[in-house]
């Protein structure tokens, strides 16, 4: 707890002479400039801080608003705490223009000087006449990434009143609890969560604000009634969608807009600014959570240097017109953000050897598992082993190299994973057979050939799929969604159906893979051939853009997902 923080807690009493002294003292500090007023308040005795505080008390209606006009002052002073220099220049032009945007780059600590924010608007203003609003468009990103700050700041500082899981309370002149600060969720459909909201000074800050949909924003725009209504809007800007309200946001002329690229955060400028709050006992910097080089060299070697994806994650830019992504990079962010359910056992809880992950399954007899083999073709890219567990996504296995260097040792590689997911299902109690669906052109096609055989012979009990991409879906054009040109093209859109994040924001699964295939997942274009027909972008023409071949993403995530139109022909599966 700071020593200006505490300060505030004791009141001298009012109607003595030491008391009007403190309240001319009051006046005279709010005449200096903000930057001067702190040096002031820093030199202070403990005596002379409470007579100060008392008198802004009884003459603003709140100790705090000593940094009413300074919330980069409140941060160090009150908090307890030091901005890097781009939050200080937004969080100071809160006090001058009535609407700031910060389009962010992934990883700059906006959330913990979101944080910061709402507990400077909260306190500086008298209780019941100040509100601070948050929003975001997801109640999780609410809930679990904005106001976990708020209360760690709180909690740090000392601060008065209450937090829940998104309410903050402070208890006015008459001793009842009344709310300064609260957060909602602004989904798309929910025009309601937005009206409504008054106070003679209001701030609104809007989270994830790439996120937001025109009906809420063009709302939002209604609040800004009076001079005391404020809003800054900050977030990532979206990686496939152009035209959003953020980036008409953005570029409104009354709108003060202060991007961060990543180029200007304290890793990539040696920029110092005190030690870590958010790790107890720490003796590092923030900045070890933000952004750093090496995440940006690997950003533009997965994605390539001028796509979306790196405009936006790096240079806190909009897309240039239309990625055409078969699978948008956002949903694949959403999916993998997915909260695990309440009820399950963790993968690690079954007594499997084998099972070492804290992921959640549900036993039972639907509860299918089913694998996914991309094997590497002429040693140049990764053979890769996906399996899905009713909605749980993982990569089981990559490898490149002498190890999958020929047929025979590829297949013993499949039907390791293929007995652990046999051992798993009999677990799970399980009905169907483990599936396994392989990609059967190139090396893939002798190894599906001897795992069939080994099923035969009674070595597993698997279904093995034979799936060659290249081949027609086989299904009519009725049947088959966004009519797809290829077995290939079935496959992405089969994964772009169940990743589509639904208005709540939840996808039919949960993604636990990594970056890597997370980036592959969002890399290739959704194409259009002469007849109609859905194309996704072949390999080749990914690589002359700098893209690696997708190989994670096709065998560790589409292929378990996928079910192919299955028919027998001279006794196998094709």
């Amino acid at each position: 707890m700071t020593a200006l923080a505490m300060a505030p807690r004791s009141m001298a009493e009012p109607g003595d002479a030491k008391s009007r002294l403190a309240a001319r003292m009051f006046y005279e500090l709010m005449e200096f400039p903000p930057a001067e007023r702190r040096e002031i308040l820093a030199d202070l005795g403990a005596r002379e801080a409470r007579q100060v505080f008392a008198a802004a008390h009884r003459v603003a209606g709140t100790s705090y608003a000593l940094w009413v006009d300074d919330p980069v002052g409140f941060v160090e002073q009150v908090l307890g705490s030091v901005a890097w220099s781009v939050p200080k220049l937004f969080m100071g032009a809160l006090t001058t223009h009535k609407q700031v945007a910060v389009p962010s780059c992934f990883g700059s600590s906006k959330t913990f000087s979101c944080g910061q924010i709402v507990l400077w608007h909260s306190l500086v203003h008298p209780v019941g006449v100040g509100v601070t609003v948050t929003l975001a468009p997801l109640w999780r990103q609410v809930a679990r990434q904005l106001w976990p700050e708020v209360r760690g700041a709180h909690a740090r500082a000392g601060l008065p009143g209450q937090i829940d899981m998104a309410q903050y309370k402070l208890p006015n002149a008459a001793g009842l609890d009344i709310a300064v600060a609260y957060g909602i969720a602004a989904a798309p459909t929910n025009e309601a969560a937005v009206q409504g909201i008054h106070a003679a000074q209001l701030l609104l800050v809007v989270e994830e604000a790439g996120g937001i949909a025109h009906t809420i924003g063009d709302n939002l725009a209604g609040l800004m009634v009076g001079d005391g209504a404020k809003m800054i809007a900050i977030g990532n800007p979206p990686t496939d969608e152009p035209g959003t309200w953020f980036e008409k946001f953005c570029a409104d002329e009354e709108v003060l807009t202060i991007p961060i690229s990543a180029y200007d955060t304290p890793n990539l400028t040696g920029e110092w600014f005190g030690i870590c709050q958010s790790c107890p006992g720490a003796d590092h910097s923030p900045s070890k959570h933000m952004v750093d080089e090496k995440w940006i060299r690997r950003t533009i070697r997965v994605h390539g240097e001028k796509s979306n994806y790196v405009r936006a994650k790096i240079h806190a830019k909009f897309p240039l017109g239309l990625a055409n992504a078969v699978i948008p990079a956002d949903w694949v962010d959403i999916a993998a953000q997915q909260e695990e359910p309440e009820t399950g056992i963790r993968l690690c809880d079954l007594g499997l050897p084998d099972e070492t992950a804290e992921w959640k399954v549900h036993p039972g007899e639907t509860t299918w598992v089913r694998l996914g083999v991309d094997v590497a073709a002429d040693g140049g890219d990764e053979m890769v082993i996906g399996r899905v567990v009713g909605d749980l996504v993982t990569v089981e296995h990559t490898s490149s190299g002498p190890e999958i260097g020929n047929t025979v040792d590829a297949a013993g590689l499949i039907l390791e994973q293929i007995r652990r997911a046999e051992r798993l299902r009999q677990r799970l109690g399980s009905k169907p057979r483990v599936r396994v669906k392989i990609d059967s052109i190139g090396i893939g096609h002798g190894a599906v050939s001897i795992l069939t055989r080994w099923g035969e012979e009674g070595v597993h009990d698997a279904e093995i799929v034979w799936v060659n991409v290249s081949e027609t879906t086989g299904r009519g054009p009725d049947e088959a969604t966004m009519r797809p040109s290829n077995k290939r093209a079935e496959m992405w859109l089969a994964g772009r159906s169940v990743i589509q994040p639904d208005v709540e924001g939840r996808t039919a699964i949960r993604l636990r893979v990594d970056e890597m295939t997370r980036a592959q997942l969002s890399a290739p274009k959704l194409l259009t051939n002469s007849k109609g027909d859905s194309v996704v972008e072949k390999k080749e023409s990914m690589k002359k853009r700098g893209i690696r071949s997708p190989d994670r993403a096709e065998g560790g995530v589409l292929l378990p997902i996928y079910e192919p139109l299955v028919t027998k022909s001279r006794g196998l599966i094709v």
